[in-house]
């Protein structure tokens, strides 16, 4: 059965082609009180506003909620301001507050109050370990997303004297007392006057960005007063210290950027194109434009998701929600959640230590929240076992993914505890240019929980981690996954650590290559594929790397440990990688695991309503990782198992056709390796005992998206 929806409906419509509903809502309500099956909402093309979040509950019936005859439906969570409504500013006093010439003589304005008569929403502190809640509002103009003004541009300033590196929540200092810094630039001095700016930037640690609003800036002492601490302290004696300070008015000089006064409801842009027929947005909506709360059997197909302070899509529970062919683009945070949050605790509140997070503020539980990231990282680091009650075969598929604020997808799914998988998917998906305001701890895809697979996506142009893995017998294969960690040192493209029980995924069949992280600072180094601190016993299987290079003295290898080991890296290709695969693997995971409280803690932990972590003794785990039961019970040590892998710098003739700037490597009938093998293999995660393994020739075709796909 077809029914119809038109923003240009008149009232009263009944769901015909003739009389179409009006709204969406009026079509899932009327859904519900059919008996047919295969029932087809078809919306037609056009703007459809969302000032609240549409809801599908258990109560919703399967059905295909489809862009009609392929037209542009766009959801969007914002306003539209009317180019007729901007005008060029000219308030001396206003225009005497902008540094530039080139912005005074190009600043236009805004009233908000005649598009928003509630509150509007700051810029907001966010970074590393902070809450991922709803952006301010922003600004985009023909779907190009305003930078907040900003200085410098687009390098930063040396971190230099630090007056006072404010209270270190990391070494369990919860007083809240923010930082002081000292600057040498006289053009500081300018902004006294700016009370809504912010300092952004890496303030010890180069995997740890950090937003902080400025309390205060003393033009006669020289010195910037944050409001609150960045949790590891500011250190200017690391040497990968730098920042900017972002959302001035005085700092508006450049085309594409904006600020917003708050209090006075004013947006200030300097444009980058002709407004008269110009498409202005506003993101308004902080909840997610759809919600999927136990909701089962339902498909979105061909739609637009843009222009919200939050994210586009949220599932949790139910099975077979399938979004697909869409597009999410200009979003707060992150395009799709798949899973629950976390409920924030603000700046400084918790502390990292050996048994887990403590907050000084005992009243401040974490609990699970729906329509929410939050604090999700720092939940799943404490409550390792966290159930995000994501519900099961899930699919976003053929979508793609830009312009959000952090991060792309939250993929969770499957119970930890019992090793019950989701089977939750992102397919044949493109997620470039996120990060807009969170450089660090929130990736492309974040996979948590068991048994959920990213296949046949590219990712690529992200200053951060692509991929970022917790929980176990995940599945990424033949994805493409390129130019990312553009900015963060002590990172991967695709990254795991600190948990001994997080083992049985398998990273395969992938395309990663182009990874040259362009700062000259003496940083910590960057990779391909890392597993971080004493990760243990998962699979590195018939990838590519190619063009992988370090730069600075603290080199890491192309899949790199730190500390662990105890991984299978076999029939991979490394291509002009430096170094090449030469895993780092000291230490003891025995060890590890029995005397570190933390990682004690996370693998056996036996009460199976504690969360902190899993009993990896417990039947289920025993039969399922033997490997790692006897790692733990009896010492036992097979350290990472390395075999058919080839490593080339030069000679590409001897194995491809192509130049290896074309980027196809697929690999010729003659390649050499194609007769070699290993005697004798012992690798228990892919449950080889002594036998001969002969290399694979890798079909690299099949790697990356299948753009001639057949929508279904």
């Amino acid at each position: 059965m077809d029914i119809f929806v038109s923003v240009n409906a008149l009232p009263n419509g009944d769901g015909s082609f003739e009389k179409p509903f009006k709204d969406l809502n009026a079509a899932k309500e009327y859904v519900k009180t059919l008996t047919d099956d295969n029932i087809v909402v078809n919306i037609m093309g056009g703007r459809y506003f969302f000032d609240e979040t549409l809801r599908f509950t258990k109560e919703d019936k399967p059905c295909i909620y489809r862009a009609y005859d392929d037209n542009s439906v766009i959801f969007d969570g914002g306003i539209i301001i009317n180019p007729d409504d901007v005008k060029r500013v000219k308030d001396m006093e206003t225009l005497d507050r902008i540094i530039e010439n080139s912005g005074r003589e190009n600043m236009c304005e805004v009233d908000l109050s005649k598009y928003i008569p509630g509150e509007l929403f700051p810029y907001g502190e966010k970074g590393f370990r902070k809450a991922i809640l709803p952006s301010g509002n922003e600004l985009f103009i023909n779907k190009k997303a305003y930078s907040v003004s900003r200085y410098p541009k687009k390098e930063y300033i040396k971190l230099g004297k630090v007056v006072d590196e404010g209270s270190v929540p990391h070494k369990g200092d919860f007083s809240c007392r923010g930082g002081i810094i000292g600057y040498a630039d006289s053009r500081i001095e300018k902004w006294k006057n700016a009370d809504n700016a912010y300092i952004y930037g890496f303030l010890k640690n180069g995997y740890a960005d950090d937003t902080i609003k400025i309390l205060k800036i003393d033009a006669d002492k020289h010195k910037i007063s944050l409001a609150n601490p960045h949790m590891f302290g500011i250190d200017s004696t690391m040497t990968e210290t730098r920042w900017k300070i972002l959302n001035l008015l005085e700092e508006i000089s450049q085309q594409g950027e904006y600020y917003i006064d708050i209090a006075e409801k004013k947006l200030y842009f300097y444009p980058d194109c002709d407004l008269e027929n110009a498409l202005i947005q506003l993101s308004v909506l902080g909840t997610p434009i759809l919600s999927f709360l136990n909701a089962s059997n339902i498909i979105f197909d061909g739609i637009i998701f843009e222009n919200s302070r939050s994210s586009g899509v949220y599932i949790e529970r139910g099975e077979n929600i399938v979004i697909k062919n869409s597009i999410f683009r200009n979003l707060g945070t992150v395009g799709i959640q798949i899973g629950m949050g976390s409920n924030d605790h603000g700046c400084g509140k918790w502390q990292e230590t050996d048994k887990g997070i403590t907050f000084y503020d005992n009243k401040n539980h974490m609990e699970p929240v729906s329509e929410q990231v939050g604090n999700l990282s720092n939940h799943i680091y404490c409550m390792a076992a966290l159930d995000g009650h994501a519900g099961k075969n899930h699919k976003v598929s053929g979508c793609e993914i830009y312009g959000t604020g952090a991060g792309g997808i939250y993929l969770g799914g499957g119970n930890r505890k019992k090793l019950i998988p989701s089977g939750n998917m992102v397919y044949n998906t493109h997620l470039h240019n996120l990060n807009r305001t969170i450089s660090t701890c929130a990736p492309a895809i974040t996979l948590w929980g068991v048994g959920n697979i990213v296949s046949h996506c590219e990712i690529d142009d992200l200053p951060g981690n692509a991929i970022i893995i917790n929980g176990n017998d995940h599945l990424i294969e033949y994805n493409k996954i390129h130019n990312v960690i553009k900015e963060i040192s002590d990172g991967g493209a695709i990254y795991m650590g600190r948990d001994q029980s997080e083992v049985g995924n398998k990273i395969r069949y992938n395309f990663i290559y182009d990874i040259k992280n362009p700062h000259s600072y003496d940083m910590y180094g960057f990779t391909a594929i890392y597993f971080d601190d004493f990760a243990i016993y998962n699979e590195v299987y018939g990838n590519y790397f190619y063009d992988i290079v370090q730069k600075g003295r603290y080199f890491f290898a192309t899949v790199h440990w730190n500390c662990g080991g105890q991984t299978s890296v076999a029939n991979n290709i490394f291509i002009d990688c430096t170094p090449g695969p030469d895993p780092n693997s000291y230490s003891n995971s025995y060890k590890v695991m029995h005397e570190k409280p933390l990682s004690q803690m996370r693998v056996h932990t036996i009460d199976e309503e504690d969360l902190h972590g899993v009993d990896v003794t417990s039947d289920i785990w025993r039969e399922h990782y033997p490997y790692l039961y006897d790692t733990y019970v009896n010492n036992y040590d097979h350290t990472t198992v390395q075999y058919n892998n080839f490593v080339c710098n030069g000679m590409y003739h001897s194995f491809v056709d192509e130049n290896p700037s074309h980027l196809n490597f697929k690999l010729r009938d003659d390649f050499y390796m194609k007769s070699k093998y290993a005697d004798n293999v012992v690798d228990r995660v892919r449950g080889i005992y002594g036998e001969r393994v002969d290399f694979e020739m890798l079909d690299f075709d099949k790697i990356g998206m299948i753009r001639n796909e057949v929508k279904v």
